[in-house]
């Protein structure tokens, strides 16, 4: 047999490339597809994406990695409640994250059609009884399209950029990240005292304030890992559960692990030690 070496390489992979590998079930040598290895990584949930989680919607017979509640192809603009396993496709615990982000909003996408979605804010988020079934009950925000049985939806945590931003002021805004903070009053002057946080400019302009919000972006944050380990320890600091895309030294894209510790930390674990970086945003 010839060696690897002294075949051609082939740049890139096409969807019906081959590789020759293993049948777990009999053993049996067999070929699988670029396409077919592919597929079933989306299918599988194999490779995790921070802040997004994988379903299967069902209408009946619903299990571990399941959505249901509603009937098949009801459009996502009437669906206000879904029944929701605690764990995705690719068995993941997802209760925690989604007690945490309840009071925010959410977008259910058709894998492999994204245009096919649905936007909501979540609402609340119960455990039905003694099972393994949670409600989440929703508000419709926007999206087209219809939720159909035996397809796979991507529920990932999302929201729309909005410009227009109303500043209550009838109570103290404590913290490093308040956009405006009120830190003193006179209640016998009507006099309030303002300070601006590091994402807004106040211009004092007669008996009115001008407030410019400034274009700060999306935050991000790079990780240095010099020191091959199998655990990444990151301390971003964004006040937020980011998504990550870790690089190694070899200039491969690294998979592995993304623990939550809270909004300003997490790990990474691989399955051995690794260099590289962490881009978290």
């Amino acid at each position: 047999m010839a060696r690897i070496s002294s075949y051609p390489k082939h740049i890139p992979v096409q969807p019906e490339d081959y590789w020759i590998g293993t049948r777990a079930s009999n053993l049996m040598t067999r070929n699988f597809t670029a396409k077919a290895v592919g597929e079933y990584i989306n299918i599988s949930g194999a490779i995790s994406m921070a802040t997004c989680m994988l379903f299967k919607f069902k209408v009946t017979n619903s299990g571990p990695g399941d959505i249901t509640g509603v009937p098949d192809e009801t459009p996502f603009a009437n669906i206000t409640s879904l029944q929701i396993n605690a764990l995705d496709v690719s068995d993941q615990d997802t209760v925690g994250f989604l007690e945490y982000i309840v009071g925010t909003e959410i977008i259910i996408s058709e894998q492999n059609q994204i245009s096919v979605f649905g936007h909501y804010s979540i609402d609340s988020y119960t455990q039905i009884d003694d099972t393994a079934f949670y409600t989440m009950n929703l508000t419709y925000v926007g999206g087209p399209g219809v939720i159909e049985h035996d397809k796979q939806y991507n529920i990932c945590s999302f929201v729309l950029s909005d410009t227009d931003t109303t500043y209550e002021l009838d109570s103290i805004q404590n913290g490093p990240n308040s956009d405006i903070r009120l830190i003193g009053s006179d209640s016998t002057t009507d006099i309030v005292t303002l300070e601006a946080g590091s994402n807004v400019t106040l211009t004092n302009s007669g008996n009115s304030i001008r407030v410019d919000v400034v274009d700060m972006g999306d935050k991000n944050y790079v990780h240095n890992q010099s020191v091959a380990s199998a655990t990444w320890n990151v301390q971003h600091n964004l006040d937020k559960f980011p998504s990550c895309t870790m690089v190694l030294s070899t200039g491969q894209q690294g998979y592995g692990d993304v623990t939550f510790i809270d909004e300003n930390n997490l790990t990474i674990t691989f399955s051995g030690a690794v260099s590289g970086k962490a881009y978290i945003n």
